[in-house]
């Protein structure tokens, strides 16, 4: 049974102890020893597996986590190469699972925001924008989208998909 919510269960300093916290598939435990170190998942998908979320760019490819307003969200996407093979993504403690079906209402100061950090001449990763605007990245590549309907933006192809220009 897939969920559609993650629930932040605690925050801990070791594996061990997270595997305590989780009761139902969607929830996590933070583990964190001087700086966070991992996001531990009941993999939402309802398989019954926990999954580890690497959060320390010390130990190898790492996600970065957003806690703004009370809410978790993960960058990049988790896509799990075994067991059930789940792709999701985690945004304001919501899981996507088949891209943004539902996109949130986004404030059009981002779009401003977004509109400002785009160049005419150069194709920019979305991920970037959103690191040079201290924003999450999944709002930026919803705007950068939004931009592309509008015909004001037009993003890459092939290799360079997931950059966006203007127009």
């Amino acid at each position: 049974m897939r969920v559609r919510r993650a629930q932040l269960r605690g925050t801990v300093e070791r594996h061990g102890e997270a595997l305590a916290l989780l009761k139902k598939p969607g929830d996590m435990v933070l583990v964190v020893r001087g700086v966070p170190r991992m996001l531990v998942f009941a993999c939402p998908d309802g398989c019954g597996d926990v999954l580890p979320v690497n959060l320390d760019s010390r130990a190898d490819k790492a996600w970065r986590l957003y806690q703004r307003e009370g809410t978790n969200t993960l960058f990049p996407s988790v896509w799990r190469d075994e067991g059930c093979g789940a792709h999701f993504i985690l945004w304001d403690d919501i899981i996507y699972w088949n891209g943004f079906d539902d996109e949130p209402t986004l404030p059009a100061e981002l779009k401003k925001a977004v509109l400002s950090g785009l160049k005419e001449d150069e194709f920019l990763p979305f991920f970037e924008i959103a690191q040079a605007l201290d924003e999450i990245p999944w709002a930026v590549h919803v705007v950068c989208h939004d931009l592309v309907r509008e015909n004001i933006a037009v993003e890459g192809v092939g290799r360079e998909r997931g950059t966006f220009k203007l127009r």
